[in-house]
């Protein structure tokens, strides 16, 4: 953003200064400015999105939910430390405290499962 708008005022300047042959740069500054838009707007701006989303899902984790680390663990979760550590159980008797930045995503089985039992219960419910 502080890149786009140092452009904006430098381009500005240069054409606020009169009837002069325009130089090489100023030509240039356009073109430099759009390759900088389509920069932001087709890498930088859809990666930043997908981290958002991916906060979003690591803060919404609850007991029991099944994720998979981004080493390929994968578990069920039995405990939420804190913001940063979540408590996993692999197996019956094994467990790992793993920090939820490892968390690559949660099963996504696992979650149309719960939605489909969700929607079976408010169908019951609504009967």
């Amino acid at each position: 953003m502080k890149i786009t708008l140092f452009i904006l005022a430098l381009f500005v300047s240069l054409f606020a200064q009169g009837n002069e042959q325009p130089s090489a740069f100023s030509s240039l500054l356009p073109m430099m400015f759009l390759f900088f838009a389509v920069i932001y707007f087709f890498m930088l701006r859809p990666e930043q999105k997908k981290q958002k989303e991916l906060d979003k899902m690591r803060s919404s984790l609850k007991k029991g939910d099944e994720i998979v680390t981004m080493g390929g663990i994968c578990g069920t979760v039995a405990k939420i430390i804190d913001d940063k550590k979540v408590v996993i159980k692999i197996d019956e008797k094994a467990m790992m405290t793993i920090l939820s930045a490892s968390i690559g995503n949660v099963n996504p089985t696992q979650v149309a499962e719960k939605t489909a039992e969700k929607t079976k219960e408010t169908e019951k419910a609504e009967s």
